[in-house]
């Protein structure tokens, strides 16, 4: 159930050409009190990882926060030096200590027509 909610999530964003949820600068992602948040950045690292999951490192030249695309909400990949806006869930990873969208929900290339 929870899969289709965030694939409907998803795609009625796309339709919408509008951010599901509320954007926060990417350095506020750590401190919101806000659960499903966009926010944009500079990718600067792209990496599978053993589980599926695609690690995306977005950068606004003083604060990095990871965005995760999950093997379940199956999205495009960005590529190093995109500039995009992500949509997702945050969460702070204790064990890796750093801020995350996780899952990313949906994303867009900054300057695209429905973005």
């Amino acid at each position: 159930m929870l899969i289709k909610v965030l694939i409907a999530v998803v795609l009625l964003g796309a339709s919408l050409g509008a951010a599901p949820y509320p954007v926060v600068p990417l350095a506020q992602v750590a401190t919101t009190k806000r659960t499903h948040v966009c926010t944009s950045g500079l990718v600067t690292y792209v990496r599978r990882q053993m589980d599926g999951d695609r690690h995306i490192t977005l950068d606004n030249g003083h604060v990095k926060v990871v965005a995760e695309i999950i093997p379940q909400i199956p999205l495009p990949v960005p590529t190093k030096g995109d500039r995009i806006q992500v949509c997702g869930i945050t969460r702070f990873d204790q064990w890796h200590r750093w801020p995350e969208i996780h899952p990313v929900t949906s994303w867009c290339a900054i300057g695209a027509a429905a973005c």
